[in-house]
């Protein structure tokens, strides 16, 4: 499938902050420190987890609730890109709203949000602030991070060509490649240098979270997380390999949400 694009790359440029879902954020807690290698930042509370993986003030946050997807959090180049990007979204009639009391939850200066055609939460945020102090791996280890955003997310959407008119149409996303699951498609689509930012993989009737991915810059730290895992006897969706595509050597785990966390380098 393809789609002639009339205007310039928008300012979306990394996916900059998820936020998941899980009724144990106990078994959380001790995941990702243990097993990820996250840092909890301090003002966590008990129904939201806050957690960090460099020197931003928080990446990834776990919410007390249903297991599953709560949000995606895109960075944008600039306020004015913020503006574009919204002018563009209620023209082609999507529900867009400035949020001032979440973008100080989420640490940025300036934040909007609305829904994809899946019913996710997506918001689309300027100036993610960074912490006031060093990110310090309970674990020793180091994420690729920087301009690359904390990683990939793979979303199942019950229909394609609207997930694509949004992402790929309206958001300014490119295909990097598409491959057959059997079951279905991947298609993966990046905006900046990372092989891809977001993936979408539709099966009729389901809005999931797939995956998301955590890159970390060594071999060794990958191989130190999956003895962790089958120490604990966590269960493995895949085993240790190379994708063929972005050349990630990685495993699938599954988080205490049920979702699964791919952990690579």
């Amino acid at each position: 499938m393809s789609l002639r694009l009339g205007f310039e790359m928008t300012g979306v440029r990394a996916l900059s902050y998820l936020g998941v879902r899980g009724p144990n954020l106990d078994e959380w807690r001790s995941f990702a420190t243990e097993v990820l290698g996250l840092q909890i930042v301090e003002s966590s509370t008990p129904d939201r987890l806050m957690l960090r993986m460099d020197d931003r003030a928080h990446r990834i946050s776990v919410e007390q609730g249903e297991p599953g997807l709560d949000h995606l959090g895109f960075e944008m180049a600039s306020r004015e890109d913020l503006d574009e990007l919204a002018s563009r979204l209620r023209t082609a009639g999507v529900d867009v709203a400035e949020d001032g009391g979440l973008a100080k939850v989420r640490k940025v200066e300036y934040l909007m949000r609305c829904q994809d055609p899946a019913g996710n939460n997506i918001e689309f945020a300027v100036g993610h602030l960074d912490a006031t102090t060093p990110f310090v791996s309970p674990r020793g280890v180091t994420f690729k991070t920087g301009t690359q955003g904390l990683g990939h997310a793979v979303i199942i959407v019950p229909d394609f060509d609207a997930a694509w008119a949004f992402y790929v149409g309206l958001l300014g996303f490119r295909v990097s490649d598409t491959i057959d699951l059997r079951f279905t498609t991947a298609t993966f689509l990046h905006c900046n240098s990372r092989h891809h930012t977001l993936a979408l993989a539709a099966v009729p009737g389901m809005s999931a979270l797939g995956h998301f991915m955590l890159e970390v810059d060594e071999l060794s730290h990958v191989g130190k997380a999956y003895d962790i895992v089958t120490d604990r006897k966590i269960p493995l969706s895949m085993t240790l390999g190379m994708h063929t595509n972005d050349h990630m050597v990685s495993f699938y785990v599954k988080s205490p949400s049920g979702f699964d966390i791919e952990y690579g380098t």
